[in-house]
């Protein structure tokens, strides 16, 4: 199908200003566009470091030194795979190919890519004891291309001209092969071509490469884990064409508010908007494929807990990111689900008048991502999961969003005061109920 571009008030672009952010989040992070893996490491490592700052300050109930444990050996993967070079990587090869096109194409997509990619490696402390060295590494890129994949696709959402169709193609011919082996990878960079806008050459390679290459690396992986990830790819596929609609020449909220009550919830009663918070988000995703990388079958509980656990971790993240893009967002003629929860008048897409929350407006936005991330904490504790290894990733969520975005330093303080509290009740609940439970 040729791209309709006539219906665009302008062709999609990835050089705009709009790519310079993380899911609307501006990025302001120098990063350079050689040594990624270097990059990786130093991003990381602050990332730790401010973590263990916030845990020091507002006493989340998870101690620095409890930090400095679950991301010391990340850190160290990460220095190895640096000193053995991409050869010694499972699909490192291809990995390394793609983002050296992606930093030639779309510069602005990569230096996101890549600071996300750091920021998501995080997610493999919780299953990393129970793999294997090489395990690790598929796992990383995994999630690498994973991650670069998706930032490729929301950017190209984000320059606009997208029917919802068109979007949901996308999306689908990118993600069914990587749960559905009968669907055939023959045809898949002419397909991807024919979505592509003239300005966009080169980019159905780079989409077409990191499908072929996820696709063997996730093939050997648990069935269950599989059937997950179809049905999280078929709700992100849905969710992200929809967000077509928050731009200005095609606001709807009527037309999204339809897609997304039709997406799945573990509580049928979820509002709409906390839907398309959910499956807007894909972090998730890749949290799901460390449970298949396990050396041992992660049990149904478990699995069950901590699928669950993360869709309350994508909402969180969700609504911190679109927090923390929203001036942004509403300069380009976007609105966003931080901006529908606090309930902003959509005539602020035509006032160029925004410049950031009301009091009450972001009180609202960190309770609700409070709420959201100590929701993730019980669903995972609800399989057997360590409260400590949740209140980490609680911890970690936030971080690393404000550092990425610049949050300034006020908001993120009060921020971590709403936040802090609710996440030491919730650990040092399920800490003395365990020591209770346990055998004497």
């Amino acid at each position: 199908m040729v791209r309709l571009w006539s219906l665009s008030p302008r062709p999609p672009a990835l050089f705009g200003p709009s790519v310079n952010r993380m899911l609307g989040t501006e990025s302001g992070l120098g990063l350079a566009t050689d040594g990624a893996w270097e990059t990786l490491v130093g991003l990381l490592d602050r990332f730790g470091r401010a973590a263990e700052e916030h845990a020091a300050r507002f006493d989340v109930g998870i101690s620095p030194n409890e930090v400095r444990k679950r991301i010391g050996p990340i850190l160290g993967d990460l220095r190895r795979i640096q000193h053995a070079g991409w050869d010694a990587l499972p699909g490192g090869n291809t990995l390394r190919e793609c983002l050296e096109r992606l930093r030639e194409l779309a510069p602005n997509t990569y230096r996101k890519t890549v600071a996300r990619i750091a920021g998501v490696s995080v997610i493999h402390a919780h299953f990393r004891s129970r793999m294997t060295e090489e395990d690790i590494r598929r796992s990383i890129v995994a999630s690498s291309l994973y991650e670069m994949t998706q930032d490729l696709l929301d950017d190209l959402l984000d320059g606009g001209g997208w029917t919802f169709p068109e979007a949901v193609r996308l999306y689908d011919r990118c993600l069914r092969p990587l749960t559905d082996p009968t669907v055939a990878m023959e045809g898949l960079e002419a397909d991807l071509a024919d979505l592509m806008g003239p300005e966009q050459d080169g980019l159905e390679r780079i989409l077409a490469e990191a499908t072929q290459e996820l696709r063997g690396l996730l093939d050997s992986g648990d069935e269950r884990v599989r059937r997950l990830l179809a049905k999280g790819h078929e709700a992100l596929t849905r969710a992200q064409a929809a967000t077509i609609y928050f731009r200005r020449e095609t606001l709807d909220i009527d037309a999204m508010r339809d897609i997304a009550t039709g997406l799945p919830s573990p509580d049928p009663s979820l509002p709409w908007l906390d839907r398309l918070a959910i499956y807007a988000s894909w972090p998730s995703n890749i949290a799901l494929f460390d449970a298949g990388f396990a050396s041992s079958p992660v049990s149904n509980r478990e699995l069950t807990a901590h699928a669950r656990a993360w869709l309350a971790f994508d909402e969180a993240i969700s609504f911190l990111e679109h927090f923390a893009g929203a001036e942004a967002d509403v300069r380009e003629g976007v609105v966003n689900v931080a901006c529908l929860l606090a309930n902003l008048p959509l005539a602020i897409l035509g006032e160029g008048s925004f410049r950031g929350f009301a009091p009450r407006e972001l009180r609202s936005i960190f309770e609700k991502a409070t709420e959201c991330l100590v929701h993730a904490i019980h669903e995972g504790m609800a399989g057997g999961g360590a409260p400590d290894d949740y209140g980490f990733l609680a911890l970690m969520i936030p971080t690393i969003i404000f550092a990425f975005s610049r949050t300034p330093s006020e908001q993120a303080d009060t921020f971590f005061r709403t936040l802090a509290p609710a996440v030491r009740s919730a650990v040092e609940d399920a800490r003395e109920t365990s020591e209770v439970t346990s055998p004497g």
